[in-house]
């Protein structure tokens, strides 16, 4: 029996593609490098900070993340470029009435607190969140994932993960969870595929 729902945030709650190439952009270029081009910056959407930084700039950056807190804070985070899947606050009120609700993000501490729930105000759902800081070891390892289990005090095979990578599959798999992977793409490993939001509570009553 399912009791716990684990949810990604980038691509799934919030759809931040845009916001987030205007920021890495602006980021690199107070770096003293180059922005990339939307087709870079889509193959390192869903890494931390840190590695997106490293991997766009093909460069350890080694001087600039020692002050990479003092360049975030100095570049404006396009807010108005952010939005939401439709329905998903309904969503959300649904499956938090049967089930316990997790975030568990490659983002760092700041960029949950200070960048998605400032603009999302969806706090009251998820009791559990898992950022960066939390662990050693990021998605796809299942690391993330696990911790979120235990801190909601489940087991994992009693949650399911909902992402839109790849990477998150996998890390949903090697966790021992069910899987919806949400968005356009395919993953043999994805127990079910969805590009509706609203469909997310019938879907995962299928998987209970």
């Amino acid at each position: 029996m399912l009791k716990g729902v684990l949810f990604d945030i980038d691509g799934v709650l919030l759809d931040s593609f845009e916001a987030g190439l205007h920021f890495f952009g602006d980021v690199l270029v107070k770096m003293g490098h180059r922005k990339p081009t939307r087709a870079r910056y889509k193959t390192v959407f869903h890494l931390p900070l840190e590695h997106a930084l490293k991997n766009l700039a093909k460069s350890g950056l080694t001087e600039e993340l020692e002050r990479l807190h003092e360049i975030v804070d100095s570049v404006p985070y396009r807010t108005e470029l952010l939005s939401e899947p439709p329905q998903m606050r309904q969503t959300l009120d649904i499956l938090s009435k049967q089930y316990k609700l997790a975030i568990v993000t490659s983002r760092n501490n700041q960029g949950l607190t200070k960048r998605y729930f400032p603009f999302a105000h969806t706090e009251k759902y998820f009791p559990v969140r898992i950022t960066r800081e939390d662990v050693t070891h990021y998605k796809p390892h299942p690391e993330p994932l696990l911790l979120a289990a235990k801190r909601l005090g489940f087991t994992p095979s009693e949650c399911v993960y909902i992402g839109d990578s790849h990477t998150d599959i996998d890390a949903g798999y090697s966790a021992g969870m069910k899987t919806i992977l949400y968005g356009g793409k395919r993953h043999d490993k994805a127990t079910v595929h969805t590009r509706t939001f609203a469909h997310l509570p019938h879907l995962i009553t299928t998987l209970a």
